[in-house]
């Protein structure tokens, strides 16, 4: 786990300490962004497209996927996690601590390129094609950025496992610059999420040593000693403290991510109607991410029981909606109509026949 990439200590101003971090969530995000923005560029230079309204449109989709997701996250935790806050506005605008639900992403980042695509006047379903792909490589880094920051965490598993993954009690920043010798970050004001969890489920016992003696006190609560509080021997101690091993949820979104985002590339040269990529994703996502949330633990469920997820939810009518866009596509013409030059051509046409006409009239 590495929560915060670079960590250049605190700036203090009016009182205040500013913490200056490069968190490896929001890295992530913006190499997924730039990667996604430059392969879609790509195949809309290859189509014959103009590649800058992709940029525009990847704008957008990064605005409403921060934004949708992060809405979608608070109004599914407002009760356990931001109703009792003391500060919910900030707490709510804590993106780099993780909490983004992508359906919620997803939908108002298609929702507002949608908007941009018809006021332009562009093929929709040429360009959602383009996106398509995109969206899984940002998802494949979005992944990434949560196995960094220790959110979507997978369920308990066996100590002897190959395959478990353990998180650190407190991450340590890759590159710490703030000249002090704790090697933890001093804005750190909470253990890892996985650890955090796992403290709360009570499936695990903290060092006596690591525990705040003073708040737990007074109001019979567990809370950890922050790291820039902690003495020589804590921070030694903190430094072998990890939680249970657990399922890698997170590297398996990743490559179902990847996966998929291969599997739309192929289909891509072998589409028969312009649109069928985007309604393939909207169809094969669904499934592999109803599949993995059996595994994650950071939301309860039970299949045999019928307890799903609101994501296992979601899937369901995310996948209804993508068979439902598969068989509408049949109803549309197999191009979304002309390209970029072709459209030029025409209006050129037309503006030149509307100028002739002009001439003629005041003749």
């Amino acid at each position: 786990m590495l929560q915060t990439v670079f960590d250049f200590g605190t700036l203090e101003i009016f009182g205040l300490e500013i913490p200056l971090r490069i968190y490896g969530y929001g890295l992530m995000l913006v190499f997924g962004f730039l990667c996604g923005i430059y392969l879609a560029r790509w195949r809309a230079r290859r189509a014959g497209e103009n590649p800058d309204f992709i940029t525009y449109c990847g704008l957008l989709s990064l605005v409403g996927g921060i934004v949708g997701s992060r809405l979608a996250y608070v109004i599914e935790n407002w009760d356990t996690q931001f109703a009792n806050s003391p500060n919910p506005l900030g707490e709510m605008l804590n993106v780099s601590s993780g909490g983004l639900i992508y359906y919620g992403g997803v939908v108002l980042a298609v929702i507002m390129v949608l908007i941009y695509l018809r006021a332009k006047r562009l093929p929709i379903r040429r360009y959602l094609d383009f996106l398509a792909i995109s969206l899984m490589i940002g998802l494949a880094f979005g992944r990434a950025g949560c196995t960094l920051n220790g959110c979507c965490y997978g369920s308990l598993a066996s100590k002897d496992w190959p395959l478990g993954m353990k998180f650190p009690m407190y991450s340590k920043p890759l590159f710490k610059v703030d000249g002090k010798e704790n090697p933890f970050s001093f804005a750190t004001q909470s253990p890892s999420p996985v650890y955090s969890h796992q403290l709360a489920k009570g499936q695990i016992h903290p060092h006596q040593k690591l525990i705040d003696q003073v708040f737990f006190r007074r109001t019979g609560q567990i809370r950890l000693v922050r790291p820039r509080e902690m003495t020589a021997e804590q921070i030694a101690i903190a430094k072998d403290s990890h939680a249970h091993p657990i399922k890698p949820a997170q590297v398996l979104g990743l490559i179902n991510a990847l996966l998929i985002a291969a599997i739309l590339m192929l289909f891509f040269r072998l589409r028969k109607r312009e649109g069928q990529v985007f309604a393939l994703m909207v169809i094969l996502y669904p499934i592999t991410r109803f599949i993995l949330e059996s595994v994650r633990d950071d939301n309860k469920h039970n299949l045999l029981r019928f307890e799903l997820t609101h994501n296992q939810y979601t899937s369901i009518f995310m996948f209804i909606a993508g068979i439902g866009l598969w068989l509408w596509l049949y109803r549309l013409p197999a191009s979304a109509g002309p390209v970029m030059a072709q459209r030029q051509c025409q209006s050129n046409s037309n503006q030149a026949g509307t100028n002739s006409h002009k001439n003629k009239r005041r003749k």
